[in-house]
């Protein structure tokens, strides 16, 4: 049987090759010249040198989290996060259960910002314990997340587990006690699919039509996987100005809060961009989310320290940074935890059979 879905692909794949290849690479195929020289414009190669200065205390914090389904319609999250740098190491867990009249979109906001919560409040409470004018390095961006934080609890979930308010709350005090220590806090995302910088540049070359083209897909085939770093844009309100996002930036208040430098780079040839967000406050800047919407013309010099930082702890295709990438892999919760040691412990302690329902059940046992 398996020999037999194997033609059947095989077959699939010669009929819609060309298809398929267009729409690997159609951000490729509908760059003009001269929007294709504007991006490389923005592209800045080689590296600076590395620093050669005494390297300051540096600390990651990363999270991990799984659900389980159960046959009663209930879904049980499980969410981890872990602090790892000079003499610390210090893990964090929660868990929650929803009942299953929470809408499936719900489930999974409330998923993401659980696990967002628990790492960002390990944070800040680790921002007033570090040394002063440490790095204090996050995974995935800062300014994706700002405007996804209007309540939670609107959407059926209890007030005392509205993540998305306890987490805006959370990056506030970040925030703040990064300016006020001098730490540099430097968030980097693996993944990236929005869409900014090149929105951005084609409106400043004055483009009636906006493609919608990643900013991941420009600078991967554009700049032929070359080392180098992007110019940063400086995001102001541009992404609170959707939708519910209004409600984060007018009645939280979030105008107060400092603009977000973001940049892409890669620390070697043939490598992945990464997409690295920083506060403006890290880098010496002033700018607040309520000066601006976005900025293109930022003087590169700024975000040099940190592409030097990065650099210097670059350790090569597989560990883009050597901290983060021993943080992810001491925190990963597997499948096989989650089922076999996280569920009959949560089961032990409520008296409960935590039975998982068929579909994931085929999986496990």
């Amino acid at each position: 049987m398996p020999e037999t879905f194997i033609a059947q692909l095989s077959d699939t794949l010669t009929k819609k090759r060309s298809e398929l290849k267009t729409n690997l690479h159609n951000s490729g195929k509908r760059i003009d010249a001269e929007f294709r020289a504007a991006v490389l414009d923005h592209w800045h190669s080689p590296l600076p040198p590395r620093a050669n200065g005494q390297k300051r205390p540096a600390y990651a914090i990363d999270g991990s989290r799984r659900r389980a389904n159960l046959t009663n319609g209930s879904t049980v999250f499980v969410a981890q996060a872990l602090i790892m740098g000079e003499d610390i190491n210090e893990p964090v867990t929660d868990v929650e259960i929803l009942p299953g009249t929470v809408r499936a979109e719900t489930m999974d906001r409330f998923a993401d910002l659980m696990l967002r919560e628990l790492e960002i409040h390990l944070a800040r409470e680790y921002v007033e314990k570090i040394p002063e004018g440490s790095i204090l390095y996050l995974d995935g961006a800062i300014y994706g997340m700002l405007p996804q934080l209007y309540p939670l609890r609107s959407e059926g979930i209890p007030e005392d587990r509205d993540y998305a308010t306890m987490l805006l709350e959370d990056y506030r005090t970040l925030f703040d006690v990064c300016e006020s220590r001098h730490i540099v806090l430097v968030a980097v995302s693996k993944t990236n699919r929005q869409a900014l910088f090149s929105k951005k540049l084609q409106l400043q070359m004055g483009r009636s039509e906006i493609m919608e083209i990643s900013d991941s897909a420009l600078f991967d085939e554009l700049t032929e996987r070359k080392i180098g770093y992007s110019t940063p844009l400086l995001l102001g309100k541009y992404s609170f100005e959707q939708g519910k996002s209004n409600v984060v930036l007018e009645g939280a208040n979030v105008q107060d809060e400092p603009a977000i430098l973001s940049f892409f780079v890669r620390l070697d040839d043939m490598d992945d961009a990464l997409r690295v967000d920083v506060p403006s406050v890290c880098v010496g800047r002033k700018e607040r989310i309520g000066d601006l919407e976005w900025d293109l013309v930022i003087p590169p010099d700024c975000i040099i320290p940190i592409v030097q930082l990065l650099s210097s702890d670059y350790g090569g295709l597989q560990v883009y940074n050597a901290l983060m990438y021993v943080t992810d892999m001491e925190v990963r919760l597997s499948k096989d935890k989650m089922y076999n040691i996280y569920l009959p412990m949560v089961s032990e302690v409520l008296g409960e059979e935590l039975r998982i329902d068929r579909s994931e059940r085929r999986f496990v046992e």
